[in-house]
């Protein structure tokens, strides 16, 4: 019985080390940045480019719904980045990445996270292309 007691205890104490700090069940990521900045490669010169920022929640969200959307490339990778994009979050917090777009819509967008820069993400033409009328509405 005296066992059952330490296993249960044990068991509530290791339960309670699980709960999150901040007392809610999201991580500051989970949730959608306040601004994403794309800051063009001055390296990358394919084709003209201009810094862009977005502000607008709408805007963020398809921006994040493509980059959720992104599927893993196999192999090394060998790329040039157009842009440095940057998501800040309310807290303070960034995520950085790599992202080339291009202005083709029959191309998908390449994105690769700094913190892991031999894998490689695309983002589907679908999504490119919405994100590609975004910039395009900043820069007109």
């Amino acid at each position: 019985m005296k066992k059952a007691g330490i296993l249960l205890g044990l068991f509530a104490v290791l339960l309670a080390g699980c709960n999150p700090l901040n007392g809610t069940n999201s991580s500051p990521k989970e949730a959608l940045p306040s601004l994403i900045t794309l800051t063009c490669n001055p390296n990358f010169t394919v084709e003209a480019c201009k810094n862009v920022e977005f502000e607008d929640p709408d805007e963020i969200g398809i921006v994040m719904a493509a980059i959720n959307k992104a599927e893993r490339i196999e192999g090394i990778l060998d790329y040039s980045a157009e842009y440095k994009m940057n998501l800040t979050y309310a807290d303070g917090s960034l995520t950085k990445y790599d992202f080339s777009i291009g202005k083709d819509p029959k191309q998908s967008a390449l994105l690769v996270n700094h913190e892991d820069t031999h894998v490689g993400y695309i983002i589907p033409i679908e999504d490119a292309n919405r994100i590609r009328k975004l910039i395009q509405s900043h820069t007109d």
